[in-house]
């Protein structure tokens, strides 16, 4: 289960990251606009493609966590993951906004992880998000495409 709310949890920094990327290709694009040398132009045509590479991918990310988040059966299972891991909200806003005391919060937010868990391994490409969880955090960037097709 740790797996899966390691995976939730990268939804918390997709905008600062997709935002940071942005930045990056804006500043590409003022230095391309300045060097007038061939090969350096290449090279940063290069990097706008990664760049542009890595935006769909975190994009494509975050597409992915909340179609996760709306096959969940219960209402209060989708309520609780949005608020945590899509708004970053902490347990006890949480908590006072649903109106309930945190700890029954948390475990709404344990059994929704059980049945995100239940979804993916019914999921015919589970192989995938296996080879997701192998990974370390850091190399944690996106579950591929064929997972969230079948989201």
């Amino acid at each position: 289960m740790s797996d899966v709310k390691e995976y939730l949890e990268q939804a918390k920094f997709l905008d600062l990251r997709i935002n940071a990327k942005l930045e990056q290709l804006n500043s590409l694009k003022d230095l391309k606009q300045i060097v007038d040398i061939p090969v350096v132009v290449e090279k940063i045509a290069a990097l706008e493609a990664e760049i542009d590479r890595d935006i769909d991918d975190l994009v494509n990310l975050r597409q992915d966590i909340t179609h996760l988040i709306r096959r969940m059966p219960k209402l209060e299972y989708r309520t609780v993951l949005e608020l945590r891991y899509l708004s970053c909200w902490p347990w006890e806003k949480i908590a006072l906004n649903m109106g309930f005391c945190k700890s029954h919060v948390r475990e709404l937010n344990a059994r929704a992880l059980h049945e995100c868990e239940r979804i993916l391994k019914s999921s015919a490409h589970f192989r995938t998000f296996q080879q997701f969880s192998a990974k370390t955090p850091s190399q944690n960037g996106t579950i591929p495409k064929e997972l969230s097709d079948r989201m």
